[in-house]
């Protein structure tokens, strides 16, 4: 039994020549995976600058809407200083005639 063992492993393990297009397909194979490896590479470029463009362009419109927000901020008081000095003038004109009577 242990011969037969041993003759089927040494014809398992005997040397063959390899088929003709044996290094066709293992160079084809090489070259399949470079350009799968290639086109990997880009895709992930093609990300990281597609997330870098996102991010930019969400600190872009943060920053505009910052922006927008403290000039109507802005805006809100200088009406308020206005309306508060309109109110003071007529307030004094009133004590003006309260006083006056």
């Amino acid at each position: 039994m242990m011969d037969d063992f041993e003759s089927q492993l040494r014809k398992a393990m005997a040397r063959e020549e390899p088929s003709p297009f044996f290094e066709a397909r293992v160079l084809g194979a090489v070259k399949r995976q470079a350009r799968e490896r290639q086109a990997s590479a880009r895709l992930w470029w093609a990300s990281a600058v597609a997330a870098l463009l996102l991010v930019v362009t969400g600190a872009a419109w943060q920053h505009q809407r910052a922006v927008r927000e403290e000039a109507a901020g802005k805006e809100a008081k200088a009406r308020l200083e206005l309306a508060l000095k309109i109110t003071s003038v007529k307030l004094q004109r009133i004590s003006m005639k309260v006083e006056g009577i």
